[in-house]
């Protein structure tokens, strides 16, 4: 019998594998009629699982996480989720022409200038910046290790 070199890492791509396909049948079943937002939940789940396995494979070789990544993921995860939240009030809808997506238009809550879909678009950008400074230092703690030192994963 043939056994995988690496487990670990297959679990985990299973895993990852299995909740794509879950979310392709889910598209095929129920045909979602808002296909931005079942994009959007793609994109969002497959960013989460990729930096779950590369966090996962990091503590498995033996690496730290430093501080500073730990915040940028509290802060990324803090973003998107209020993102999220503020995206589901569908105050517009890509759907119908800008004339008749102006009666989903509601008062503005920030500032008395911006609506929810403002605010959805300015925490999205805020939580985009702090996933990318994640996977900017999630290395830091190898600054110093000669790079024939460092496990691939």
């Amino acid at each position: 019998m043939c056994r995988p070199m690496y487990c670990d890492r297959m679990v985990l791509l299973m895993l990852g594998n299995a909740a794509n396909w879950g979310l392709a049948i889910y598209g095929m079943v129920s045909t979602p009629r808002d296909f931005a937002s079942y994009l959007l939940i793609i994109f969002l789940t497959n960013l989460l699982l990729y930096i779950a396995f590369y966090i996962i494979m990091k503590l498995r070789h033996g690496e730290r996480l430093l501080l500073q990544p730990v915040i940028y993921m509290v802060l990324c995860a803090a973003g998107w989720s209020t993102a999220v939240y503020f995206y589901t009030q569908h105050t517009t809808t890509w759907e119908l022409t800008p004339a008749h997506s102006r009666q989903y238009n509601q008062e503005c809550v920030l500032l008395h200038f911006y609506d929810t879909h403002d605010i959805w678009h300015f925490l999205s950008a805020g939580a985009m910046f702090f996933g990318f400074m994640l996977l900017l230092t999630l290395d830091d703690d190898l600054s110093q290790t000669p790079r024939e030192k460092i496990p691939v994963f």
